[in-house]
Formats: structure tokens, sequence, C-alpha cells
């Protein structure tokens, strides 16, 4: 297997960290289920080289449990097109503790169905490289919302307690006023009020969306999406809520936690769909999913009716097969197979 890094990969790394001494990549690849680590990941992980068995499962559990993405869960990163950059700890086995950034690529077919992860692991523990990183981070976020004037972020709470920097530099107004009315950037609209449609989407279990028209800190007025997705732990409770805002003729394209989101809320439909389009039976959706066929009875009959682990083992196994689930017009969810469907 060649364990060399992707150029896109690489380029991506900050000039600071690529030249940095503690630099490790691995790769897995999904089809033969093999694993490479490069000699100097082993020192990131704590972990002596040439003694131990290569295994992406094992990386993901140093992980640091309070930093630790849901992105990088081995379920996930198996069956995502796409796995956000990321800073956490690593908890190496004599306890020492080391901060690192990642950066992972996912190899696909062209269909989508991924086929491989590469990854790359710095040591950015000293305090100065960990400040450099993030800035170098924010610069390329912030170059990203310039250019499209949209983003995704993450609230914990609703009401809100703080504002997203690019929501306060897009429509131009200090925090201290938006905290006394969220709702002051939008036109006034006809009907229910702003301020009770975006109460009653996060009080939903399920995504939603408004098109209200924003009053931008430029003084153009544009209509826009706001996306609004729950996240919930395994215990099946709303964790955390990913909102997309960006212009209505934006193409939507999830990932991270905003498709990881939106496939937490498919519906037994959606999965029936799927199946169907595979030609699989029940049984045969059991055994590429590896979960039992009374628990794909029940979830094709209620998907609440079974746990959030089971659900994305066999939203997993789908993805694999080559179902695409895609986002169309405001919070609709299709089902299709071997090309994706523009947002």
């Amino acid at each position: 297997m060649n364990g060399g890094i992707p150029r896109n990969l690489w380029y991506d790394v900050p000039s600071q960290i690529k030249h940095f001494g503690n630099v490790g990549h691995w790769h897995w690849d999904f089809v033969d289920n093999t694993h490479f680590w490069s000699p100097g990941l082993y020192p990131i992980l704590g972990l002596p080289n040439g003694l131990i068995r290569p295994d992406y499962t094992l990386l993901f559990r140093l992980i640091h449990p309070d930093d630790c993405p849901p992105t990088m869960e081995p379920d996930l990163v198996r069956q995502s097109e796409t796995v956000p950059p990321s800073i956490f700890r690593i908890v190496r086995p004599d306890s020492g503790i080391c901060t690192v950034m990642s950066r992972v690529e996912v190899t696909t077919t062209p269909n989508g169905r991924p086929l491989s992860a590469h990854g790359i692991l710095a040591d950015i523990s000293d305090p100065a490289m960990l400040a450099r990183a993030e800035a170098a981070q924010r610069q390329r976020d912030q170059a990203i919302f310039h250019s499209v004037r949209a983003f995704t972020s993450t609230a914990y709470t609703f009401p809100f307690i703080k504002f997203s920097q690019k929501w306060l530099d897009l429509v131009g107004l200090p925090e201290s006023e938006l905290l006394q009315d969220p709702t002051r950037p939008f036109v006034k609209a006809e009907g229910v009020p702003w301020s009770a449609r975006i109460g009653g989407m996060y009080a939903s279990n399920h995504a939603s969306y408004l098109l209200p028209d924003l009053r931008l800190a430029n003084g153009d007025t544009v209509r826009y999406r706001l996306l609004l997705v729950p996240v919930l732990n395994d215990a099946g409770h709303i964790e955390s809520w990913t909102q997309l805002i960006g212009p209505i003729q934006l193409r939507i394209r999830p990932s991270g936690r905003l498709r990881l989101g939106l496939e937490q809320h498919l519906e037994s439909g959606h999965v029936r769909a799927a199946r169907a389009l595979l030609d699989w039976s029940m049984a045969d959706l059991s055994g590429a999913s590896g979960v039992s066929l009374s628990t794909i009875r029940r979830l094709e009959g209620s998907i609440a009716s079974v746990s959030v682990a089971n659900r994305n083992q066999v939203i997993g196994a789908l993805r694999s097969a080559g179902i695409v689930f895609s986002l169309m017009d405001g919070a609709t969810i299709a089902v299709s197979k071997g090309r994706q469907i523009a947002g």
C-alpha cells in the first residue's frame, strides 16, 4: 500500500506546521480494511514503533474525550466524503498529553462511495505553535466567508447567550443589541413574527429552515436560507444545533456536523427507498450493516424505535453501497443512487 500523503492534503497544512518536527500521517483502506502509520505518528501517540499494529480505531481511542470531534469517529470517517479539520488533545498510554492539529482527506469513487482515508497529525503542543495554527485556520474560514457570504456554526443553548462572529460581521450589529432582539436584522414579515418562528425551529426535533430577507452590514437586503439541524447524542437527545446560513441561491453539499445531523433525522421511508434502489432485502441490509434482522424490521416501521448507534450503522452501510442522501430545497432529504443531487 502507498502510505504517501496526497498532495492537496499536504498543501492544506499551514507552512509553519508542515516544517514542524513532530508530524505523522496515517492511511486507512476501507476496501480491505488495512492501515498504515508513518514512523512520525508513533511518538505523537506515545506508542512504540514496530510493536503496535496500526489501526485507526486505536488512534481514535487516544483522543481526549472532552475534545473528541464526532466526525472523527471510525464509522463516520468510513461514511464521509469530507472530514473537517480539527484540533484536539491526545492522551498517551503513559498519561502524557499533547495537542495536535488534524487534517483528513477521504478518497471516493466517482459516485461518491468512500474508498480510503488519509490523515495528518501535527503536534502543536507548544502554545505559540498552537496560536499560529488556530490563526491560520481562522484566516481560511474567513476567506470562505468573504467569498460566498455563508457559514455554518453550532449552538449549544437557546435562547442565545452568544453569537458567531461571522453572524455579527454579516449583519453589522453589536452582540449586545442582538442578545436583546436576535431578529433585528430580519426584514419585517407578514404573519407570525420571526422570533416565534425561530423559537419553533429550536423547539422542533427535526431539521427546519427559514427564508428571511436580511439587512446586511453593507446595506443590502438579501434573501437568505437559515437551515437548522439538531444533532443527537448516543442517547437520542439533542446535543446541539448546527446552523447553515447562506444566500438562497447557494448550492448546499452537507458535510461534517451538518450532514451528521441530517442523516440522524432520516425517516423509515428514506431507508426503505434506499434499500429498494439497491434491490436489497431486509436480510441483505442486516448483513451489510451488522444490525440484526429484527432491528431492521423495527427501524423500517419506526426509525425512532432504534438506537442512534444502530441507525448510524444502517446509514453507513447504505452509503457504502452507493446511496446518496442529499439536501434539496428547504430541509427536504432526497435519496438517490450513484450521483449527488444538487441542493
